[in-house]
């Protein structure tokens, strides 16, 4: 694990596992029909209509909120596959910047 001059440390494949872990949050919901569930919950004998009206708002409200969860999750996604990838260009910068100090220290007044 690369550690930094200032004694940070971060594994860019850490920080990559982590944005394909962050979208796994999502597999329980994949492929679960809304609107199918509320379909079926109104042929059932419970359909009556207060609660069948409530049960339509619950499905609406968990289908919105598993599209923006899921767009939450794909942005966090990105961002951590960026983020490993910059710390990975800035890591090979530091070194470069550090082989080309140390080797000219001594002829430079460095």
């Amino acid at each position: 694990m690369p550690t930094s001059h200032d004694g940070f440390e971060a594994d860019p494949d850490e920080l990559r596992a982590g944005a394909s872990d962050v979208l796994k949050c999502l597999d329980p919901a994949k492929g679960v029909d809304f609107g199918a569930l509320n379909e079926s919950f109104d042929d059932s004998d419970q359909g009556e209509k207060v609660l069948a009206d409530k049960f339509e708002a619950f499905c609406d409200t968990w289908e919105v909120a598993y599209l923006v969860l899921g767009d939450r999750a794909s942005d966090m996604s990105d961002k951590l596959k960026s983020q490993a990838d910059t710390y990975e260009q800035n890591e090979a910068h530091t070194d470069e910047y550090m082989k080309y100090i140390n080797q000219h220290k001594n002829g430079t007044g460095l």
